[in-house]
């Protein structure tokens, strides 16, 4: 974040006098590289307090900060977290939360409790008291299974059945910054565009229209611009008189095909319609993991989808995701594309 003046922080917004704060001599490390900051972490009421826009910046996150407000928004285009000035509330996804301590500014910089910085966005995060250090890991795994597991995991090359692009986010061809992490919905575009287009579309294209303008190659600056871009534009996945059809959102350049579901039965149906008229696959979307995916096919043993959140991930069913802790009619929306005529 910019410096922030210090007049933000005004006593009579906060009362917190100085003596209530510690430096600390604590180290962080992001993926077991340590992080430089201007500032040291500060103790406050035993909680652990960094600058925002170190670790913010080597997630990929993209940030904006509103100075009449004193609101930080942070989104890694999956997810959106905001931090406010002085405040001890923090919104992930619309949801407001209480943190253990507020927002603070020292010495004009922003600080805010480390743990919920990072685990919104999926980190995880532990404490060493020996060494005093905390220590955020953004590795990419498959949720389930053991250290063990994840490791000897091999990568599959799928059932064969539909011969689509398939991209995922660690890929270490690719390259993606911070291992790829927040990157599940430029994937997703990416193995759609490719198909559509009968072009190589890489994530690495996609992040670059992001990139180009002014955010992290993550975060979607426009979804419709992106789509454009490719000579392609949303449509309804589904014909207006589906049962399951629900509406056609472009209001927020999302293309949203929003779906009438109850069961895993009805969710299910819903996107084999979907796969009906769209035999280039549809994107489908879970805002409370959040994660973006594509649904490539189906047969009597269920749906198949290219997972770009595991590297394994490419036509499996819906149980082999990353989406272990939900059910298929926890979906949130499906995007389908077609191109310009």
């Amino acid at each position: 974040m910019k410096k922030i003046l210090a007049c933000l922080v005004a006593s009579s917004v906060l009362f917190i006098s100085q003596a209530a704060f510690a430096d600390s001599d604590i180290t962080v490390k992001y993926n077991n590289t340590v992080l430089e900051f201007n500032q040291k972490p500060l103790i406050l009421n035993e909680k652990t307090l960094v600058q925002l826009r170190p670790i913010a910046e080597v997630m990929g996150l993209g940030i904006k900060y509103s100075e009449d407000t004193g609101r930080i928004t942070l989104s890694d285009g999956s997810t959106t977290v905001v931090f406010t000035e002085n405040s001890s509330k923090v919104c992930v996804n619309d949801t407001e939360m209480q943190m253990p301590v507020p927002a603070i500014i020292r010495n004009n910089y922003t600080f805010v409790p480390v743990r919920e910085l990072v685990e919104p966005f999926g980190e995880t995060i532990s404490y060493d008291s020996a060494t005093r250090t905390v220590t955020i890991s953004s590795e990419i795994k498959i949720i389930g299974l053991t250290e063990a597991e994840n490791t000897a995991k091999e990568i599959s090359t799928g059932s064969g059945k539909f011969p689509f692009t398939f991209f995922y986010q660690s890929q270490p061809d690719i390259a993606l910054e911070n291992n790829g992490r927040g990157y599940c919905w430029v994937c997703s575009y990416a193995m759609i565009l490719s198909d559509l287009t009968g072009k190589t579309i890489l994530p690495s294209d996609v992040g670059q229209y992001n990139i180009d303008k002014g955010y992290a190659g993550n975060y979607i600056s426009s979804h419709a611009g992106i789509i454009d871009s490719f000579g392609c534009e949303f449509i309804p996945a589904l014909p207006k008189d589906s049962k399951y059809y629900a509406g056609f959102n472009l209001s927020n350049k999302r293309g949203e095909t929003m779906l009438k579901v109850e069961t895993d039965e009805d969710a299910a149906n819903a996107i084999k319609e979907a796969l009906d008229a769209n035999h280039k696959g549809v994107l489908v979307r879970y805002e409370k993991y959040p994660h973006t995916m594509v649904a490539v096919g189906y047969d009597d043993n269920g749906i198949y989808f290219n997972d770009p959140g595991i590297k394994n991930g490419e036509h499996v069913t819906f149980e082999e995701t990353c989406l272990k802790n939900f059910k298929l009619s926890d979906i949130s929306y499906i995007q389908a594309i077609g191109v310009k005529k």
